[in-house]
């Protein structure tokens, strides 16, 4: 799901996400395969991250362009994690950047600049029904900053099925104007490594691009 949560890697262990992402809107179709997120268990409540992927876009009357995504490190800190009243909140700075030598830029792929965004994760369990919720501040080096947002309910279908859904939307710094994006998505432990991941949604508005019909996530998930 595109809403973060405090969850971390146990100490020492991986998290390996391979992925295709896919957003189909009017005119323009965009892939992301293959999507690599490499996460590490750092400390028990601290994660370190890396991800970037490889690009493919076709807008209408222009050339199929593909190239190099920006990377993305950041670092995950869970600061409370309460057995009792089962709250955990974390912290989780992402920093994104160029890649030296990299075209994508110049192709249309990627933003110019670069970016960090600072966002909050808060989880709950109420009853059966887990509930997630981001909020964050996405800075700028040249243009407007702007915020994150999400919310997902996630719920447990057996031993090793869980169901999620999710609104997530990202506003300008005066919350006027944005975009807003609902998702399904399903996670299926096949085996005592390896999950399978996968989640499709639209978006419900925006106010600055046609609104992607289709977005789309498929990807397997190993924690070896």
């Amino acid at each position: 799901m595109l809403t973060d949560d405090p969850g971390t890697p146990d100490k020492g262990h991986w998290e390996i996400n391979t992925a295709w992402l896919t957003e189909r809107s009017p005119g323009a179709n965009l892939d992301e395969l293959p999507l690599l997120d490499i996460n590490y268990g750092l400390e028990d409540r601290v994660q370190l991250k890396y991800e970037a992927s490889r690009l493919r876009s076709q807008v209408a009357g222009r050339p199929r362009e593909s190239g190099l995504s920006n990377s993305l490190v950041g670092v995950k800190w869970r600061f409370v994690d309460d057995d009792k009243t089962g709250w955990q909140i974390s912290t989780y700075p992402q920093f994104e950047f160029r890649n030296p030598r990299s075209s994508s830029a110049r192709r249309g792929l990627v933003e110019e600049e670069n970016s960090l965004l600072l966002p909050v994760e808060i989880q709950k369990a109420l009853g059966p029904v887990g509930i997630n919720i981001e909020v964050g501040r996405l800075l700028h080096v040249h243009s407007d900053d702007s915020w994150i947002y999400g919310c997902a309910l996630g719920r447990s279908v057996g031993r090793r099925m869980e169901l999620a859904v999710e609104l997530h939307g990202e506003s300008d710094a005066g919350l006027g104007r944005g975009e807003l994006a609902v998702n399904f998505g399903v996670r299926l432990h096949c085996t005592d490594h390896g999950t399978l991941l996968a989640s499709i949604g639209r978006e419900i508005s925006n106010h600055d691009e046609p609104r992607a019909s289709l977005l789309s996530y498929l990807g397997w998930q190993l924690t070896p």
